[in-house]
């Protein structure tokens, strides 16, 4: 017999929280990043952000005790989340019980079309707590599910996520920041004070919204090519890019011929990777896909 939401234990409650984590013989590890949101106010401005309107499926990345998913079983017609550590698997039976269908699945590793295709293309919401360790990862395997998904709500450290929405000519722009950019619109929509969690981490997080593009701004032929350009640019981002390039996959040529595929994208050969926008990166990843071909100008 399934209990009503309100009589089961309240993971936003710290006490309570305790007590379940004592019950289970389960201690947070902080090598995992297992800190856990106790704040209800931001629980609901998170699930707010996601903008449901009902009728929407949502993916859950990393559960914990079920604080979100709680929230997210009131307002969307079906949750799936997913949670990698087997004790915390058993909380959220407690926690959310049958108003989320809870997978035990490492977001690294998890099969997209099974879990997700039997929905319509495009319509499902992500809301993820990624832990620092597997940020950039974690990431790069959900723009692997990018058919079947429309806006994701990432919660990542407070760095990692001005890093992911720095615009061209921040410094803290790097190799991530454009593969996002190029098959998502983002923005920081939310902070959230160390102090909105238990136990309490040692740097501020925030929140990042992702919206699909469709279609993306890189052509899914020239993909592969694409992030090679940006891998090379930003491996050695203190050069320009004409220095940078030169001798490093795809290119693996003289300065010369890196210049003639800058020249031809419009890109001055002096500038550094975090200067370029997606859209540049793109235009110099087809100028060096038509070069490889024997098709440069």
């Amino acid at each position: 017999m399934s209990r009503d939401s309100a009589d089961r234990p309240d993971p936003t409650s710290r006490s309570q929280l305790r007590a379940l984590f004592r019950e289970h013989g389960f201690r947070p590890r902080r090598r995992f990043g297992q800190t856990f949101l106790v704040d209800a106010n931001i629980v609901r401005k998170i699930v707010g952000v996601a903008d449901l309107s009902g009728g929407e499926p949502v993916l859950e990345v990393g559960a914990g005790a079920g604080a979100v998913t709680r929230v997210l079983a009131e307002r969307a017609r079906r949750v799936v989340a997913i949670e990698i550590d087997p004790t915390l698997v058993a909380i959220l039976d407690e926690t959310v019980g049958e108003g989320a269908e809870i997978v035990r699945a490492d977001v690294l590793e998890v099969d997209w079309a099974g879990l997700l295709g039997d929905e319509g293309g495009g319509s499902w919401r992500v809301v993820a707590n990624l832990p620092y360790a597997i940020t950039g990862p974690a990431i790069l395997r959900l723009m692997d599910a990018r058919q079947w998904l429309d806006r994701l709500l990432i919660m990542v450290q407070e760095e990692v996520a001005e890093r992911l929405v720095a615009g061209p000519g921040v410094r803290a722009r790097g190799m991530l920041t454009v593969m996002l950019e190029a098959v998502c619109e983002k923005n920081l929509v939310a902070r959230v004070p160390r102090t909105c969690f238990w136990p309490k981490p040692r740097v501020d997080s925030a929140v990042v919204a992702l919206t699909v593009r469709r279609p993306p701004l890189v052509p899914e032929e020239l993909e592969p090519v694409f992030r090679q350009v940006v891998k090379a640019a930003f491996a050695s981002r203190r050069k320009t890019l004409v220095n940078a390039l030169a001798r490093a996959a795809p290119l693996e040529s003289a300065k010369e011929e890196v210049e003639a595929c800058l020249a031809e994208s419009g890109i001055e050969p002096r500038r550094r990777a975090e200067s370029l926008s997606a859209e540049e990166f793109v235009a110099l990843a087809a100028a060096v896909s038509r070069r490889q071909r024997g098709g440069g100008t």
